[in-house]
């Protein structure tokens, strides 16, 4: 059984935030549900108000402009990032991502922000975003902010968001020319399942830039610092990655898998990732 809660579907975002400003208990934000209904279900999540935004239009936005700059309101299901040409052409390692999340049918509904809002240290989304560095927008009441990504999370199911403020959409910024973007995920179940470990990374040939970040290892998703390829080879930008990796992560025991395990697994995913990601004339 599910929680007794007040159920709005406001079709604007000033109503949307009166509904949660207004409310005296706890409230919660739906997009697609997927996370937040198993949660109050479980009694993990409690809210007294369930604001529904599927039906405000300002986020359903999907679109790539001329310079192939992205913007995805949070209110987009994620077949329909998978399904648009334009990003399966210049962001492989996306798609990569949202292809790994549940089911088809769950897809439908499941959203690329609520993935992230959901603040799990398993968000498959949040990987590959850091890594394009992809910027959050949020409303409130009393004005829109734009975070850069990384900023949002701040622990386990926890964001930097206030109780008022709704995040509205992603934007990534054009990418550079050639740019190449990966997802790999190591999960206990083939097809759907979370996370036991998750890197995702882009390298630009244009600048020499490999970029990665890492889930399922830390509190929060980790974005970890740049690294300059120049004319390094192969096995030392591996090399440099791995240890990076090994610095930043603080795995956990959980029913998924052991802290060893993860400690054991994730620098594999990164060396595979790496490769992948110079093996088009990269580095030598």
């Amino acid at each position: 059984m599910l929680g007794r809660f007040d159920y709005q579907r406001p079709s604007t975002l000033p109503e949307a935030g009166r509904l949660l400003a207004g409310n005296d208990g706890p409230a919660a934000v739906l997009a697609g549900g997927t996370d937040l209904l198993v949660d109050i279900r479980g009694r993990r999540h409690d809210p007294r108000i369930l604001v529904d935004i599927k039906r405000i239009d300002a986020l359903r936005r999907l679109d790539v402009d001329s310079a192939g700059a992205l913007t995805i309101g949070a209110a987009v299901p994620l077949n329909e990032i998978i399904e648009r040409a334009a990003i399966r052409r210049t962001l492989p390692g996306l798609v990569q991502a949202a292809e790994s999340i549940a089911t088809y049918q769950l897809r439908n509904r499941a959203t690329a922000v609520g993935n992230l809002c959901n603040a799990s240290p398993a968000a498959d989304m949040a990987p590959i975003l850091l890594a394009l560095g992809a910027d959050l927008m949020a409303w409130s009441p009393h004005g829109e902010r734009t975070m850069p990504l990384s900023s949002l999370f701040v622990g386990v199911k926890k964001t930097c968001l206030a109780a008022d403020e709704i995040a509205t959409e992603l934007r990534i910024l054009a990418p550079e020319p050639g740019l190449r973007s990966g997802f790999l995920k190591q999960q206990r179940l083939r097809g759907h399942d979370l996370a036991v470990s998750s890197a995702a990374g882009t390298y630009a040939p244009s600048t020499g830039v490999l970029r990665l970040a890492v889930g399922s290892c830390a509190p929060t998703p980790l974005l970890l610092e740049p690294i300059e390829v120049g004319r390094s080879s192969k096995a030392v930008v591996e090399e440099k990655a791995v240890r990076a990796v090994q610095a930043a992560m603080r795995p956990i025991s959980d029913t998924r898998a052991s802290a060893d395990y993860r400690r054991a697994v994730l620098p594999v995913l990164v060396k595979r990732l790496v490769a992948d990601l110079l093996a088009e004339g990269g580095a030598p």
